[in-house]
């Protein structure tokens, strides 16, 4: 049969096994949360909240030794003793979850103020990223502004391009037609243009159109348009201007060309370099521009086949 004392010995066992096993946790968690608080503690030297939970931890670790050591040599003891035995194991855990927790929380804490500072730096990083946006379209409004800018103007002579004056030119029209006030344009083509480019150089073509360029710029009045019109062309617009005198300007233009002393001018046909004219007013028999643009086209085309000449589109 089973021995009596043994038998009332286990209840007695039992409390004490609880009270033993509880403060070895209290020690394991206790040292684990010393271990973490110290660590926070290096890492963040100065915190004074660092330091606090360090040695709280600390305290914790030493209440754990002080509760464990007689829990694990102490004799089994009956009674009220052994009942509070349970409730030291039982303050024990619930100290070591306190360390646990304080540990765990100053790593949670550590953890969120990296964070945060993680966060501050992608804002500041989106910060840049967004006025870095606002410069590359700054940049590419100034580039397109460039790029209408230079679609306007020749690059060989400066002068205004063949756009410029398809927009000027509808624009003047318009006006002519509502005021009832006259605009004369005027067509000139450089005489054998494309021979000269060949016998001399492109470059020395290139030059003659700069010339010529630079002589009707002299000439023509700050009101006047005067562009590019083709390789080999080019157009002047002249508003609140009649036919007439449209026709003196265009000789003067004319007669200026043919007396310059260009390179190479007496190698040419006649011995000189010339433009041919040909010149048309509004009111014209025609009120489309198209149509009006068109027959100035065929006076010049009739000056060119004389070459040296003005022509009228009446």
């Amino acid at each position: 049969m089973p021995d009596p004392g043994a038998l009332r010995s286990l209840p007695l066992a039992v409390p004490q096994t609880v009270n033993a096993v509880g403060c070895v946790v209290l020690v394991v968690m206790a040292a684990w949360a010393v271990f973490q608080a110290r660590s926070q503690s290096r890492r963040r030297a100065g915190d004074p909240h660092a330091v606090f939970v360090a040695r709280l931890s600390t305290a914790l670790l030493v209440l754990a030794l002080a509760l464990a050591v007689p829990a694990l040599f102490r004799p089994p003891r009956g009674g009220p003793r052994e009942l509070a035995d349970a409730v030291r194991s039982a303050a024990a855990l619930g100290c070591g979850l306190v360390a646990l927790f304080i540990a765990s929380a100053r790593r949670d804490a550590a953890a969120v103020g990296t964070l945060q500072s993680r966060i501050r730096e992608l804002e500041r990083d989106l910060g840049g990223l967004v006025g870095a946006v606002a410069e590359l379209r700054e940049r590419a409004a100034a580039m397109q502004k460039g790029a209408e800018a230079a679609a306007t103007v020749d690059a060989l002579t400066g002068l205004g391009s063949r756009k410029l004056f398809d927009e000027m030119f509808a624009r003047e029209l318009k006006r002519a037609k509502r005021a009832e006030r006259p605009v004369a344009l005027a067509l000139a083509q450089v005489d054998h243009l494309e021979r000269y480019a060949a016998s001399f150089g492109r470059q020395s073509g290139d030059q003659l159109v700069q010339g010529i360029a630079k002589i009707m710029q002299q000439q023509v009045r700050d009101t006047d348009l005067l562009v590019r019109y083709s390789a080999d062309t080019f157009a002047v617009l002249m508003p609140d201007t009649e036919l007439e005198k449209a026709m003196e300007v265009a000789d003067w233009l004319r007669s200026m060309i043919a007396n310059t002393q260009f390179p190479n001018r007496a190698e040419m046909p006649g011995g000189k370099i010339s433009v041919s004219v040909g010149v048309g007013a509004f009111p014209a028999p025609v009120a489309d521009a198209g149509a009006f643009q068109g027959l100035v086209q065929g006076a010049l085309e009739r000056a060119a086949a004389e070459k040296n000449r003005v022509k009228s589109a009446s």
